[in-house]
């Protein structure tokens, strides 16, 4: 056969097209993968700033703020889980105003404040709107601590961002269920000796000199008679005035409530609060909220994960191990079973958001698997027509 000029042109068409085609190909996968790629370029912070050289300085006894710093970076912050760690040989939270979000930046709480020793942990949202996320450096709330030990000379103690510290973001570029964080640069704190609420050392008692007595004819012996002992009132248990129950006591699972309850103990002080949610799930609340005091109003937050109706009740413990009556306070919450269909926002107006790292999503039908099976017909049509053309000449 033989092959002139048309055929050679032809014949390189085509070979150009089977070169050219696996190349594209190869290219969008490529971009596809870049694309599903969270930019991680969030970095958390505390304010004042700090470090190994230069600590913040304070005294046992003194009491400090910090301020936590989101700056987002490339990425559009719609959530901010946190877990602040401390040393509590060395670091107390300061009693019941530990924790105050910034509620102009972050509205929602959707989990905590919850406080265990050395740890707090709370998660913030910006809500239901996303022209509300953040894309500038902005402070996310406040932690206000105590110094209660010294540390070892030459060697600080650090607040940091423990391992559950999370961060998502709903830019173009990133996944929603991806965490950003790229970085987070804890406290440096050097506590000195004994401040403002040191314990003081106690005077020793001067002794005294006995007086010697008189010789002579001993006076007769005095009966003694014992004092009387004074009687010990009998130790009064403390009592739950109101458990309230926001946004509501109904709504589809996963249902997120905030449980805010009151109270007092007659004789003595509220020592905990057991949050009971009536699924199997109980919170105690030792810090905070007025705990250590007489009066109290502590809240928690808690979600249902599954439909059903639930009890939820609130119980008080004094400082002499009494607990308040049964039934109180108690709140029946019912939950619907969540819908199989995807929700834009929970029954409270909320958007949804995970406080764990979930599972990713999915990629649409219409991304470029779409786009490789459109190349691909266009490539099988003008290789059948190169063909003919091909053989015709």
């Amino acid at each position: 056969m033989n092959l002139n000029g048309k055929k050679l042109l032809l014949l390189g068409f085509v070979l150009i097209l089977l070169v050219a085609i696996p190349l594209t190909l190869f290219l969008l996968q490529k971009q596809q993968e870049t694309r599903s790629r969270a930019q991680k370029s969030t970095n958390l912070s505390f304010s004042p700033s700090s470090s190994q050289s230069s600590p913040l300085q304070k005294a046992v006894g003194d009491t400090f703020s910090l301020d936590v710093m989101v700056n987002p970076g490339q990425n559009i912050v719609s959530f901010v889980k946190l877990e602040v760690q401390y040393d509590a040989d060395k670091i107390a939270t300061d009693s019941s105003n530990a924790f105050q979000p910034n509620s102009a930046a972050f509205p929602t709480i959707l989990e905590g404040p919850i406080y265990s020793p050395g740890k707090i942990q709370v998660t913030l949202s910006v809500g239901s709107d996303p022209t509300k996320a953040i894309q500038s450096i902005t402070k996310a709330a406040t932690f206000n601590f105590k110094a209660i030990g010294p540390t070892a000379a030459g060697t600080p103690t650090l607040i940091t961002y423990g391992a559950q510290t999370q961060v998502l973001s709903i830019g173009s570029t990133d996944q929603a269920s991806e965490d950003v964080l790229s970085s987070a640069t804890p406290a440096t704190v050097v506590i000195t000796g004994s401040g403002s609420g040191g314990t003081p050392t106690p005077t020793p008692e001067t002794g005294t000199t006995p007086v010697p007595t008189s010789t002579g004819t001993p006076p007769p012996p005095v009966t003694q008679v014992p004092a009387a002992q004074p009687t010990v009132a009998a130790n009064q248990p403390p009592i739950c005035q109101s458990l309230n129950v926001s946004p509501s006591n109904s709504g589809s699972a996963p249902y997120a409530v905030t449980l805010a309850t009151s109270g007092y103990d007659p004789d003595g002080s509220v020592n905990k609060v057991t949050f009971n949610f009536g699924d199997g799930q109980v919170s105690d609340i030792t810090q905070g909220g007025g705990i250590g005091t007489a009066s109290i109003s502590a809240q928690t937050v808690h979600t249902y994960q599954g439909g059903g109706t639930f009890q939820a009740s609130a119980i008080y413990t004094d400082d002499r191990g009494a607990v308040s009556a049964q039934g109180a306070c108690t709140q029946t919450i019912t939950v619907a079973a969540p819908i199989a269909s995807t929700q834009t926002g929970g029954s409270n107006g909320v958007v949804a958001q995970p406080t764990v790292t979930p599972a990713p999503t999915a990629l649409p039908s219409t991304g470029p698997g779409s786009k490789f099976i459109g190349i691909g017909a266009v490539v099988t049509i003008l290789t059948l027509i190169g063909g003919m053309l091909f053989f015709a000449l």
